[in-house]
């Protein structure tokens, strides 16, 4: 027989607070780590040194205005691969043809190390602003192409045997019943891959270090200022889960069904 495994939630007054106390649970660990001299100090900051940096960059300036250049950066690069990536996703999973033609030329990049291609943009689009863009549009858009095909082939048989029984033709099925119920989970892909989008910035912006939360942390590691650096790579954690959590609401607020 198969196993099946239960997800048990977590009950109880104190329940809401667990998140809350896993996170002073980790502050304390890291105080206490840092307090006893157990890592250098020149590698892990105290806590207390570390919210002071991330005061001094709200105080100065430095997280609006580099934390502002980041966030441009990836809602571009991932709004270019919305649009390239969800057509060509969408064929792919709607059309066997499509599938074949393309299936060999994109999802091996799945697993390619998207890194070692920042040479190669910088061979064809130099080291300016254009650069970043087109760097994070590529580590992403290999990624929303296969989750938007995922989502189409995702949507139940029954959404094109009701479509067939209309006579809706093999385009009008798929604007009409297929496209509509995969949305929620391309929405998904969409919130994945400004996730991922997030997790390349770094080595997009410490190329011709100019702007960016990227560029804060590379000219503090530069300068051997290890809070600045965590304060920076903070920073970019919280940016990165607050754009997560808007895209979560406005999936549920909008796009809030499944088929």
């Amino acid at each position: 027989m198969k196993a099946r495994y239960i997800a048990m939630p977590a009950s109880g007054r104190f329940a809401p607070w667990l998140p809350l106390v896993g996170l002073l649970g980790f502050i304390a660990l890291w105080g206490l780590v840092t307090g006893l001299g157990l890592v250098r100090a020149a590698f892990l900051p105290t806590p207390g040194e570390t919210a002071r940096a991330m005061g001094r960059m709200i105080a100065d300036g430095t997280l609006f205005r580099e934390g502002w250049a980041s966030l441009q950066r990836v809602l571009l690069a991932v709004g270019l691969s919305a649009l390239v990536g969800i057509p060509i996703g969408i064929l792919m999973g709607a059309f066997g043809k499509f599938e074949g033609l393309l299936k060999w030329l994109v999802f091996p990049f799945r697993s390619a190390p998207i890194t070692a291609f920042i040479p190669v943009f910088m061979l064809f689009f130099g080291i300016e602003e254009g650069m970043k863009v087109w760097f994070l549009f590529f580590g992403t858009v290999v990624y929303i192409i296969p989750m938007t095909f995922d989502a189409i082939r995702a949507v139940p048989e029954q959404y094109v045997d009701a479509a067939v029984d209309f006579g809706f033709s093999p385009w009008g099925t798929l604007i009409h019943f297929v496209f509509p119920a995969a949305w929620p989970r391309i929405f998904d892909a969409i919130k994945v891959c400004t996730g991922i989008a997030w997790t390349y910035l770094v080595a997009a912006e410490i190329v011709n270090v100019t702007s960016g939360l990227g560029a804060v942390v590379q000219h503090a590691q530069r300068f051997q200022n290890t809070p600045k650096v965590y304060a920076g790579i903070l920073f970019i954690l919280l940016i990165g889960n607050a754009t997560d959590l808007v895209l979560g609401l406005i999936k549920k607020r909008f796009f809030n069904w499944e088929p």
